[in-house]
């Protein structure tokens, strides 16, 4: 009979720290290290505790660069290329492709109308994840590259996530990197949401036609839109398809800001308020549930999804380190700015 190996139980230290938690905890992970130990940092009781785990992980310095671990990326990077460009095609000649299906098959030169679209949610994407990524290694967090998920239906894709195999060491990483990823998608999906407006038809309005529903920040630019345009209050602009992929992106940004589980929100929430994140999340998950029941019905799905990903957050290494005042008020600029990216209605009914 096979017999299990158990683990060393802790080494814990009771006491107070003489320093600063930051330079403390720095050292403490040079001289355990050494040891084949982790430590960790917490307050119990009045009392700092050093508690000393057994190594789980191996350091971020040790892991070897092999390009060919970056071939799953390039694989699925290309897939998904492809995914959108196709799914973007179908969404640039729509009616079209109604009345004949087979003509993206009888004239290929049509995919590449699915271009514009394709770029700019690969593009959304690909820097979300990517700032991810940077701002990941900045903090010393092993993790992978982007792992773009292909499927040949919406837009071609799932997204795109980033893999940590190391843990957060303080609130301020775990603050910095959830946050790096949505600010960044932004910075690249609105511009492109304010351009696309610019450059697509308006027409009196369409019967049959229905308008998407979007947040307060988007309907501001479209406002601006209309003024500088000058388009009648009685058109309608009607979105291409890159203005479409803009506006989808700007969308899953404003879900994933949501203070609520392992979204990038909810990792913002754990570091700004530490375990009273959760009674937070679980009042977010009451009210997208509420909102499946009385306005969208896609809700439910999302509602799903964050409670099957889990509403808790493991501590970082260093507990003891504050958060600081900068990223505090950052933290409630953030609050503001989902709010004004959220839409309780995306999508026409």
């Amino acid at each position: 009979m096979r017999r299990r190996q158990i683990p060393p139980p802790p080494v814990i230290f009771r006491g107070h720290l003489a320093a600063d938690s930051t330079q403390v905890y720095g050292l403490l992970r040079e001289r355990f290290a050494a040891l084949g130990y982790t430590p960790l940092l917490r307050r119990q009781d009045g009392y700092d505790m050093v508690i000393a785990l057994r190594h789980l992980f191996g350091s971020p310095s040790a892991q070897l660069k092999d390009p060919r671990k970056w071939v799953p990326n390039v694989i699925l990077l290309l897939l998904t290329l492809v995914t959108t460009t196709f799914m973007g095609a179908v969404l640039a000649q729509g009616e079209l492709l109604l009345q004949n299906p087979r003509l993206l098959f009888q004239q290929p030169r049509l995919i590449l109308t699915g271009l514009p679209s394709a770029l700019t949610i690969m593009s959304i994407l690909g820097i979300h994840e990517l700032s991810h990524y940077l701002v990941a290694r900045r903090n010393q967090i092993e993790t992978t590259l982007p792992y773009f998920i292909p499927v040949p239906l919406g837009f071609g894709t799932f997204g795109a996530i980033i893999h940590s195999r190391t843990p957060w060491e303080t609130r301020k990483a775990l603050f910095d990197v959830g946050l790096a990823g949505p600010l960044a998608g932004l910075a690249v999906a609105l511009p492109l949401f304010f351009i696309g407006l610019l450059m697509s038809p308006a027409h009196p309005h369409i019967p049959g036609s229905v308008a998407l529903g979007s947040p307060l920040l988007l309907q501001w630019a479209e406002k601006l839109v209309y003024s500088i345009r000058g388009i009648p209050q009685e058109y309608d602009i009607y979105a291409n398809a890159m203005t479409f992929a803009a506006w989808f992106g700007v969308i899953i940004t404003g879900v994933n800001l949501l203070p609520v589980g392992q979204l990038d929100g909810g990792h913002v929430a754990y570091a700004v308020l530490g375990r009273w994140a959760r009674i937070l999340g679980v009042a977010i998950l009451i009210a997208l549930i509420a909102l499946g029941a009385l306005v969208w019905s896609g809700w439910y799905i999302w509602a799903a999804l964050i409670f099957m990903s889990g509403l808790q957050h493991p501590a970082p290494l260093n507990s003891l380190e504050p958060l600081g005042t900068k990223r505090l008020v950052i933290g409630a600029l953030v609050f503001v700015l989902t709010i004004l990216l959220f839409s309780p209605s995306p999508f026409p009914v």
